[in-house]
Order: structure tokens, then sequence, then C-alpha cells
């Protein structure tokens, strides 16, 4: 019986050693096509101190998001559990609360801006409605994962698609940068000359 129970688990460990090799290989491949956060840009001269903050507010968020979505992206190729439908890797609950922490940062920062700021923002194109909806449902993820045992696994369906929200979170401060560095629009009063 026990022979029968060694032959078992040798099988078992060979078969989770090639998954994990077979997955290091694909992210060593991969590794150059993860998401990247840039530089960050220069606030123009417009900009008030209050815009200028969340300017760089909006950087290190997407830098710390960029780095949840990498981590994510790794978990998904190397963790041998995937071949079997699932994540067991500690690595995504960690990607999971850098998202969380980074998503209630900028918009703590965002939501400190005085209101004729905020509109400011609205008038150069972007409003930050999509983004707190986005992270109304990425809360409900980190909620399930705060719920779940230690060793429980996610359903890999259930970790693409928080991937897939942590890059749209990505987007929206990409989004959000865009409008600030674009610069104001033209005042009606404005001297020409």
């Amino acid at each position: 019986m026990s022979l029968v129970l060694l032959a078992l688990m040798l099988v078992y460990g060979a078969m989770r050693s090639a998954l994990w090799a077979r997955g290091q290989w694909r992210f060593f491949r991969m590794r150059g096509d993860l998401p990247r956060a840039g530089a960050p840009a220069q606030a123009p001269a417009h900009l008030g101190d209050s815009l200028t903050r969340l300017l760089s507010h909006s950087h290190a968020g997407r830098v710390q998001l960029v780095a949840s979505a990498r981590q994510v992206t790794e978990v998904l190729v190397v963790d041998p559990d995937v071949a079997f439908g699932c994540v067991r890797d500690f690595r995504f609950r960690f990607a999971l609360a850098g998202a969380w922490s980074a998503a209630n940062a900028w918009l703590r920062a965002y939501d400190g801006l005085p209101e004729h700021e905020q509109r400011r923002l609205e008038e150069y194109g972007y409003t930050a409605r999509q983004f707190g909806e986005r992270r109304v449902e990425l809360g409900r993820a980190v909620r399930r994962c705060v719920r779940a045992p230690a060793l429980e696994p996610f359903p890999v369906a259930d970790v693409t698609a928080v991937q897939q929200l942590v890059l749209a979170l990505i987007r929206d401060l990409e989004a959000c940068e865009r409008a600030l560095l674009a610069g104001a629009p033209e005042h009606p009063y404005r001297a020409v000359g």
C-alpha cells in the first residue's frame, strides 16, 4: 500500500514540477510584454498645487497598479494549479491588496480636491466616476479574498477578471494624467497678443 502511495506522490510531484518549469519558461519569454509604468511627467504651469499633487498621486498609483497587474500576470503564468483551473499562489492576494491600496489612495487624493478643482478637471475631460465604479468592483474581489481560507483556490476566471479590472484602473489613471497634461482650455477672456 505504501509503495502505491509513494508512486502516486512521485507522479504528482513530477507533474507539478513540470508545470512549474513550463510556467517559469513561459514567464521568462513574455516578460517584455508585461505592462510598464513610464516616468512621471512634469506638471504644466497652468496646474495649481492641488492638481499638481493629484498628478503625482496619479503616477504613484499607476506604478502600484502596474506592479499588481504584473504580479497577477506572473501568477497566472507560473502557478502550476492554473492547469487545474484554479490559483493558490499567495502572490495573488498580495497583488490584490496592493491594487486595492493604490485605488483607495488615489480616490482619497481626488476626493480631497476642492470642488472647483474637480470641476476644472472635468473641463479638461476627465471624471472619476468610472474609476470609482471599478474601485467598488475591486472591493468586492478583495472581500471575497479576505474571507477565503488561507489555501483556498481561486478560479482562474475570477483571477483573470481581477487582472482586467486592474488594467482598466491603470487606463483610467492614464486618462486622468493625459487630461491634466493636455493643458487648460482656451479662456474666453484671455488677451490675445
